[in-house]
């Protein structure tokens, strides 16, 4: 098919058509469908003849435009798109997206706006996808999409794929010049936090949870300064960790869902405690030059590094009940662990081979399940096994032991009825995810004759004209327990360091206190001394809520 006949609803030649709906100056690039099919197609630059000649060719079946650079464009992807933007726009105006250029596929309610950007403004903007939650006539969800470098938009009069029709100018761009995009607009952009880092890798950051009970709710502003750590900003290589983080007060007070003023308050306290060494704060900026986990774990004075796991920055403002929940799958999945560890024992002291270890799971690699034995029925409250059948689990007062809190908070805390439940002060605990929880019983048949006093003096309970034994919880998690080996081994070093000192020093010796204090630990993640920055008050005037740039 020639390009004039895909273009035959324009009264014109081929050639007209590229060079008078299209500003010369863009920057295209062929595309089949909705995306460019060479590659290195960013590092490439097309003529508009080379892009007739991919036309008439037939390899291409439109044109698309290389965006970033000054050019930023809005996709409105559905209705739902579009009242999700006048939600986020608030009281400003939404006039300019009818006043700059804008094109649509034809589908209802979807479009798109092309902005401009100051060469200031370059390094705030980012590609961004914002979900609605509801689903299209396609299927797909509908959502709010900010395109920046390394993407492109499809232009007419190239055909959309799945309607086999042209693309259409609503406001063309020869006669309607890119408008400015605005500063609120701009924010948006920069400050949304529900973004992804990588293709498939989640906004993730690690949660050593143990340290939870020593520094608390410090532990947040120390971990959004590991997260946005300096070394990020770098495009080359995986990010190690330089020891200093920078981010905004404003956007850190609504990830935490706190007062900007509370957010200082934890800075000040989490330096105070030595958490994090020292922080220097310009305007509604902070840069934070956080503790190496090696020292923090020296200051809590704990001897185990404890379950790390991988959570979203998003559950930061609920971190109280993520260490409850991290806690209760670490014990499940190491009384798994122990339990395949003695049956392996049992199967040697029998003088058998129990040859290769396939079972022998480690608990970093199992993942919960809800049929840890034999099933013979469940209820809302209890799941019915087998007798003799081999359970994982953890009880209420042994994760109540691991967090340093009280039984009756942990059940609180793993409860429907208070996780779905928003709190009355700053909505919290809004949006935690249900949980499902089933109490393990064990059936023993054997016991049907037996008294029912002595089976109730025993904790049994009578179901379904048996009698069975209760034994712990199983909660269907799915954080992403991370393995931490070498900085457990950097830890062990660091103690058993600290250990040879105090044995060498001898009794009553006045350096014993010194050694204990200043015992060599790693600091990989610290830098040097940098002298005392006092922590300046914010400046007047409009400020900025701003997100490091990835």
């Amino acid at each position: 098919m020639t390009l004039q006949n895909k273009l035959d609803y324009l009264d014109q030649s081929s050639e007209d058509c590229i060079s008078l709906e299209i500003p010369y100056t863009w920057p295209l690039v062929p595309v089949c469908g909705k995306r460019p099919y060479e590659k290195g197609w960013t590092h490439k630059s097309y003529s508009h003849p080379e892009i007739l000649a991919e036309l008439q060719t037939g390899k291409a079946t439109g044109v698309g435009l290389k965006l970033g650079n000054g050019l930023l464009a809005i996709d409105i992807d559905g209705e739902s798109a579009t009242e999700l933007l006048k939600k986020l726009a608030g009281s400003n105006s939404l006039t300019t997206f009818s006043e700059t250029i804008v094109w649509t596929s034809g589908r209802t309610g979807r479009k798109q706006c092309l902005f401009s950007v100051g060469e200031a403004d370059w390094h705030r903007i980012r590609n961004l996808r914002i979900g609605t939650g509801v689903n299209g006539d396609d299927g797909k969800e509908e959502c709010l999409e900010f395109r920046w470098l390394g993407s492109q938009s499809v232009l007419p009069p190239s055909l959309h794929p799945a309607t086999n029709k042209p693309y259409i100018w609503i406001n063309n761009p020869l006669d309607t010049p890119p408008a400015i995009a605005p500063e609120w607009l701009i924010d948006l952009c920069e400050n949304w936090h529900s973004e992804y880092v990588g293709a498939e890798e989640l906004d993730l950051v690690r949660f050593p949870v143990r340290l939870f009970e020593h520094f608390g709710r410090q532990m947040s502003v120390w971990l959004l300064a590991r997260r946005f750590d300096l070394s990020r900003r770098n495009p080359g290589g995986k990010p190690k960790g330089c020891g200093t983080g920078k981010f905004n007060i404003t956007a850190a007070a609504r990830i935490l869902n706190r007062s900007a003023g509370h957010i200082r308050k934890l800075l000040c306290a989490a330096k105070n405690s030595g958490l994090i060494r020292n922080y220097l704060q310009r305007g509604n900026w902070v840069t934070v030059f956080y503790t190496s986990l090696e020292r923090a774990i020296a200051i809590a004075g704990i001897d185990k590094l404890g379950p790390v796991a991988a959570i979203n920055i998003d559950e930061l403002a609920n971190i109280h009940i993520i260490a409850t929940e991290v806690e209760a799958q670490h014990l499940q999945r190491a009384s798994f662990h122990r339990q395949r560890q003695e049956e392996m024992r049992q199967i040697q002291a029998q003088g058998s081979d129990p040859g290769q270890p396939t079972q022998l799971i480690a608990p970093t690699a199992l993942h919960t399940c809800e049929k840890p034995a034999r099933v013979l029925g469940k209820s809302e409250r209890f799941m019915f096994c087998e007798s003799g059948f081999r359970f994982y689990g953890g009880s209420i007062e042994a994760i109540a032991q691991l967090r340093g809190i009280s039984p009756s908070t942990v059940s609180r805390h793993l409860s429907n009825s208070y996780r779905l439940t928003a709190a009355p002060v700053r909505g919290f605990r809004e949006e935690l995810p249900p949980i499902v929880k089933k109490q393990l019983v064990e059936r023993l048949p054997l016991l049907q004759n037996m008294p029912p006093k002595l089976c109730v003096e025993d904790g049994l309970i009578l179901m379904r004209g048996e009698w069975w034994q209760p034994h712990c919880n199983v909660y269907v998690l799915n954080h992403r327990l991370v393995s931490a080996r070498w900085r457990r081994g950097r830890i062990q070093a660091a103690i058993d360091k600290q250990t040879l000192c105090v044995k060498n020093s001898s009794p009553g010796n006045p350096d014993n206190n010194f050694l204990l204090s200043n015992s060599s630990f790693p600091k990989k993640d610290e830098e040097p001394e940098r002298g005392k920055v006092a922590a300046k008050k914010p400046e007047q005037g409009k400020s900025k809520m701003i997100m490091p740039h990835q």
